[in-house]
């Protein structure tokens, strides 16, 4: 059985993208965005042995964890990172050590509005997977940030490619990917992945970059608003292929 850990709590690309997958392998949804969880105390009694003291959703998830053959994150990019349940989940995996098993695989969905504000989030969603003993077999970026555009043909391209790699247990590596780990190389061309400003191989500023400026912010919060605009007038042809594609 797949575990999807689901790192959104809309109804949005993360979860159609599953909903679309469990057409084709069975799996099990699990939307950590809803779960009741609570952050690290840094107590470190799951480190000598002891139960965790907090009492929250985080064992029964674990546990899911431990049961499935193979987990799966499907997530957004929030701020340049994941989403915040998700690194609460991660800053509480250190009670997960116990339930390490040598071989168990997963992958990594994640959906961004913007290429150049995907930040460091699949770096930080490939090391959710890592820290619990699970090595991915590929780290897919779809570019959806409307609800449904998971389903444009690019996307559905993708998501058809991993299900074959998970059905054939291979690795799938793409451009500006560690052949290694998965990582998603940052910095190769020298480029901030703050401010966007541009570096020769000495570190001298090439081009300044004036991304999370105040000038910026003001006009990404005007983007956003305009994104519902946008939805909008695509409604019913995205509605249209989440019918065709998971009913």
């Amino acid at each position: 059985m797949i575990l999807a850990l689901v790192g959104s709590p809309r109804r949005g690309n993360s979860l159609l993208a599953c909903q679309y997958i469990s057409k084709k392998l069975p799996l099990e949804i699990v939307n950590v965005a809803k779960k009741r969880i609570e952050p690290c105390k840094a107590c470190y009694s799951c480190i000598f042995g002891e139960e965790c003291k907090i009492d929250d959703d985080v064992k029964e998830i674990i546990e899911k964890i431990n049961e499935a053959d193979f987990v799966l994150i499907s997530s957004p990019v929030y701020w340049l990172d994941l989403t915040g349940k998700m690194k609460m989940l991660l800053d509480r995996l250190f009670m997960a050590e116990r339930h390490i098993k040598d071989g168990k695989k997963g992958a990594i969905i994640y959906f961004y509005a913007f290429r150049e504000l995907r930040g460091w989030a699949s770096n930080t969603y490939n090391i959710l997977l890592r820290a619990m003993g699970i090595e991915p077999i590929a780290v897919i970026p779809i570019n959806a940030a409307l609800p449904g555009e998971v389903f444009l043909e690019e996307n559905l391209r993708k998501l058809d490619m991993l299900v074959e790699a998970i059905k054939d247990g291979r690795r799938i590596v793409l451009e500006n990917q560690c052949p290694v780990c998965l990582g998603e190389i940052v910095g190769f061309d020298l480029t901030c992945p703050i401010c966007g400003s541009k570096f020769d191989r000495d570190l001298n500023l090439i081009e300044k970059g004036d991304r999370f400026s105040l000038e910026w912010i003001k006009e990404h919060y005007e983007n956003l608003r305009r994104m519902k605009d946008l939805y909008l007038k695509r409604k019913d042809e995205l509605k249209a292929l989440t019918k065709k594609h998971i009913g």
